[in-house]
């Protein structure tokens, strides 16, 4: 059993613990778990072996999962990579990708896999299947929401909690990473931290994106991780062939296949017409929280035995989605559209 160590007890902490035991892991023997935190530490399950302190946890583990706030990662991934151990980094992986970019450069020979929950969700790997075989033809449009009534995090704002995911799955979906952003934030709370972002993406192949995250909007089910949010994890996908929308919190994935045509054959400057197929299912299964974190440690774990990775780096789930971030950071600030080269 690989010996683990587990850096961050909070909300997603313990749902690490939780897949790790539904994977077969003795939290008080296979895991050890670092949190200065006692309130944190008093929220773990019963058993929970803890250390004291950093050097001491990575001196008796094989490697580890950081599970603390963004501002910590950067800190925290050296000292594990430093010391030679495999890491699993939560997402974000870092608040900037040029810190995720010098991360991955002190890596080599290392496994490090990004915690991007979406990419182990049945569902969205259903979608990136069907869009590498092609069945959506040329894809022009895709949509995320991820945002409802929920706290509003100390630690991060809209971009490194929610926006993070969708900048890293929408591109992964279209096969292509954007070429242009366009970004609005707002700080509602006026706490000094983006609580609401929409961002829009233009890919080379013309396809476009939209991203909705924040904190502030109405919600639609109760939010599985934190008890009194309320939220909504939507994605669409629209391409000539096909068209497709996953609800995350219902676990619902509706695909329907066809296409626009001209109402009259001859007028094809005229009125077009929809003619989709009824809806049908891709037989995508559904996982709740905890399993798909298994699936992703799963994933890990077998890296760390095999040395081959198995999930998103520190390239594709760290550098790559943080560009966009930067991005949209620098096209708010400034009012205007940024490129990426």
């Amino acid at each position: 059993m690989t010996r683990l160590l587990l850096l961050g007890c909070g909300a997603f902490g313990r749902i690490h613990l939780a897949a790790l035991a539904r994977l077969g892991f003795d939290l008080g023997q296979d895991v050890a778990v670092l949190e200065p935190d006692a309130a944190m530490r008093a929220a773990a399950p019963p058993g929970t072996r803890f250390v004291r302190g950093l050097d001491a946890g990575l001196r008796d583990c094989d490697a580890a999962i950081i599970a603390t706030p963004p501002a910590t990662h950067a800190a925290l991934a050296e000292a594990v990579l430093r010391a030679g151990r495999d890491l699993f980094l939560e997402k974000p992986a870092t608040e900037t990708a040029a810190q995720s970019a010098a991360l991955h450069d002190l890596a080599t020979g290392r496994i490090v896999q990004l915690g991007l929950y979406f990419r182990f969700h049945p569902k969205a790997q259903a979608i990136h299947r069907l869009a590498r075989a092609g069945g959506f033809g040329r894809i022009h449009h895709l949509s995320a929401r991820m945002s409802g009534l929920k706290r509003a995090r100390g630690d991060s704002g809209a971009l490194l909690n929610d926006a993070v995911h969708f900048a890293d799955l929408l591109p992964w979906i279209a096969g292509e990473a954007p070429s242009h952003v366009f970004a609005t934030l707002s700080d509602p709370l006026g706490r000094g931290r983006e609580d609401l972002a929409v961002i829009q993406l233009r890919f080379p192949s013309g396809a476009t994106a939209l991203i909705e995250a924040g904190c502030v909007l109405p919600g639609e089910h109760a939010d599985a991780v934190v008890p009194g949010a309320e939220t909504r994890k939507l994605l669409a996908v629209a391409g000539n062939a096909a068209l497709a929308e996953v609800d995350f919190m219902a676990e619902t994935l509706r695909l329907r296949r066809g296409a626009h045509h001209p109402a009259r054959r001859n007028d094809p400057g005229g009125a077009w017409l929809p003619d989709h197929a009824p809806a049908e299912d891709l037989g995508a299964g559904a996982l709740d929280p905890v399993g798909v974190v298994a699936a992703q440690l799963s994933a890990f774990l077998q890296a760390v035995r095999t040395r081959v990775n198995h999930g998103p780096d520190l390239h594709e789930g760290g550098v790559l989605p943080l560009r966009i971030l930067d991005a949209a950071r620098r096209s708010a600030h400034g009012m205007r559209v940024e490129e990426l080269t």
